[in-house]
């Protein structure tokens, strides 16, 4: 008896291709033949594929070339590389048109009903596929055998709309794949091992366009990066491998992991082989293993971060400070200055970017990404998208976690390493509330697990805004109580702290405030609070200027050092500490780039006389959950 015995239909989908070409039977490249046709009162042109099987013929794939033994109730199937034989054709076809908005397909009006008999033997698992055609007299006989079956346990790929006989068979499974978003996280965990063992122990993994979750574990993925097929197709490919590699032995994170990767890989030609799945994995993980090091990297001792990555809204007021005319070619000129510094890598271990100015290229035709790669400094993205005001209310959160695990793919692509997400927090009255910090802590916790699922190191910026007239014990109140929560969800959301870098503010008065603390009073303030709220396994911490002078900004980073030592390694991230001086410098003057340079170079080099003050206890490991690691022989 099969290891995994499938429940469902096999469907015969026949695949055509929409193209916009109007010649009739005009013949490609390949020597694929084209048929004209009119459709909707307009002319298009159709390519006829090769037919596939689908529905529970997917699964059967999937396990197959998993190494899974299995097989589909009533059929006598037989799986060879490749393909599926079958002795009689099934009697559901579906015609498929692919087009560029998607997927369009008509199928039978009446669907065959599954029928059950009794299997020769006892299955370690049964798996209802999503094409089967569930009636209450499947339900029963099913949960009949159950009952007598003396270990058999049972997977439900939920019906997209249940009917009362796919309710009553979803209460009844061991895993329960249901296509739906993953439920708002709260407090508690929702499953924290698999225990299928136990009585009435369910798992429910959510799969959605965009998201695969199952228990506390995660992956994203994008349904448009899949090859053109069915929705039943894709996600039943999904499906099987999760429940291949849980009944293997292998954990959740494996699971999605190589179910992400058989989605984004497999075609209508056949799911992804054992051996390149297995190449992929190790390809991902090896990525996921860096993140240590590129942190360890960006916070190397008297080293800092130069924050280029200001709007173009920010960077035009700078600009008019300085009577500069604020055009793309003053931009581009400014920051090109700025990279090409010639100490710049002597201070400087990364740049956070934007992705306007990380397009910009060097007279040698380098892009900005490839010139600071080859000058041994680690290239950044911001990758969040704004701030926005949250529904009825004066608070802000932060634009971006709509697509952002795609984002994040192709930033890794184009070469950066680690990606920054701000959230900020204005200081007036009883601002931040409660639900503002939950909201962003939220979305700072969800951002740094995509970044870490894909390869990036994330630097989560916690930005409490320095406008205001507020006093600086306010200051410290409101950021331990908005980092106490930041981390709370970074723990929840199992982000390895180890590869996690937080940004933040020193603990300052309002710029506004008659009496300013002094350097000594900021320093103290700031080593403290980040002391008791910052766990000793975090990466690293990068201060941020907060809109002060250049000079104060480097003093107070001085006080906040000596009273070190602190048990992660802290440095600078400064824009506009930074950019100040060579703004009011250059002016916009071709000769005086060569001057400006110079007067960027001596703040970097007092900033980091600054980090000479202060001393780091390392810490090794601990407190972090990593992503699992997959031994698959």
């Amino acid at each position: 008896m099969s290891k995994i015995l499938i429940v469902g239909n096999v469907l015969k989908d026949v695949y055509l291709k929409l193209d916009e070409r109007q010649n009739d039977f005009e013949l490609d490249e390949s020597g694929i033949s084209w048929l004209e046709l009119g459709f909707n009162g307009a002319t298009h042109s159709f390519l006829k594929r090769t037919s596939m099987y689908g529905g529970a013929a997917i699964s059967l794939s999937v396990l197959s070339k998993l190494g899974i033994d299995a097989g589909i109730l009533n059929s006598k199937a037989e799986f060879k590389p490749g393909e599926v034989l079958w002795s009689d054709d099934p009697a559901d076809y579906r015609y498929i048109f692919c087009h560029k908005k998607g997927i369009t397909y008509f199928a039978p009006s009446e669907r065959k009903l599954t029928d059950w008999s009794m299997p020769a033997g006892t299955p370690e698992w049964i798996l209802v596929d999503r094409s089967a055609n569930i009636s209450m007299r499947l339900v029963d006989e099913l949960k009949n055998f159950l009952k007598f079956s003396h270990g058999t346990k049972l997977a439900v790929h939920a019906e997209k709309n249940k009917t009362p006989a796919g309710r009553r068979l979803a209460e009844m499974a061991d895993i329960l794949f249901v296509e739906d978003e993953p439920p708002v996280r709260t407090e508690e965990k929702i499953v924290d091992k698999i225990e299928l063992d136990k009585p009435n122990t369910q798992l429910v993994c959510h799969i959605s366009p965009r998201k695969i979750a199952l228990g506390d574990v995660e992956e994203s993925w994008d349904i448009e990066d899949v090859d053109v097929m069915t929705h039943l197709t894709i996600y039943s490919t999904i499906v099987a491998t999760i429940l291949g590699i849980i009944s293997a032995g292998g954990t959740p994170a494996e699971a999605l992991l190589l179910a992400r990767l058989n989605a984004e890989h497999t075609t209508i030609d056949g799911a992804v082989e054992v051996e390149k799945l297995r190449e992929l994995a190790h390809a991902e993980l090896k990525k996921r293993a860096n993140l240590k090091l590129i942190a360890r990297s960006l916070m190397t001792s008297g080293k800092g971060i130069l924050a280029a990555d200001e709007s173009s809204k920010s960077l035009a007021k700078r600009f008019t400070k300085y009577n500069i005319m604020h055009n793309a070619s003053n931009r581009r000129e400014f920051y090109r200055m700025l990279l090409a510094t010639p100490s710049l890598r002597e201070y400087v271990s990364g740049v956070i970017l934007s992705e306007e100015n990380a397009g910009y290229r060097f007279a040698n035709g380098e892009t900005v990404i490839e010139f600071l790669t080859n000058h041994g400094i680690i290239p950044g993205i911001k990758a969040d998208l704004g701030l926005r005001p949250m529904t009825n209310s004066e608070e802000t959160h932060t634009l971006g976690i709509e697509g952002l695990a795609k984002r994040l793919r192709g930033y890794y692509k184009m070469g950066f390493r680690f990606a920054k997400w701000r959230a900020a927090f204005q200081i007036k009255g009883t601002k931040p509330d409660f639900f503002a910090v939950e909201q962003n802590a939220e979305e700072l916790a969800s951002f740094a697990r995509e970044c870490q699922l894909i390869g990036l190191v994330p630097v989560v910026e916690v930005d409490i805004v320095n406008d205001g007239d507020f006093s600086i014990e306010k200051n410290a109140e409101v950021a331990a109580r908005v980092l106490a929560r930041v981390f709370e969800k970074l723990e929840q959301r199992h982000v390895m702290l180890a590869g996690c870098i937080l940004k933040c503010g020193m603990i300052i008065n309002g710029h506004d405030a008659e009496i300013q603390a002094s350097a000594n009073e900021v320093g103290m303030a700031t080593a403290s609070i980040l002391r008791h709220v910052v766990p000793r396994y975090t990466a690293g911490i990068w201060l941020l200027s907060g809109g002060q002078e250049s000079k104060r900004a480097t003093k107070n980073l001085t006080a906040i050092m000596q009273n070190s030592p602190f048990p992660w390694p802290v440095t600078f991230a400064f824009s506009r500490a930074l950019e100040e001086p060579v703004l009011a410098t250059w002016r916009g003057e071709a000769e005086q780039i060569k001057a400006a340079q110079a007067a960027l170079e001596r703040h970097l080099v007092a900033n980091a006389d600054a980090l000479h003050y202060g001393r780091f206890e390392g810490v090794s490991g601990g407190g972090a959950k990593n992503i699992g690691v997959l031994d698959w022989s």
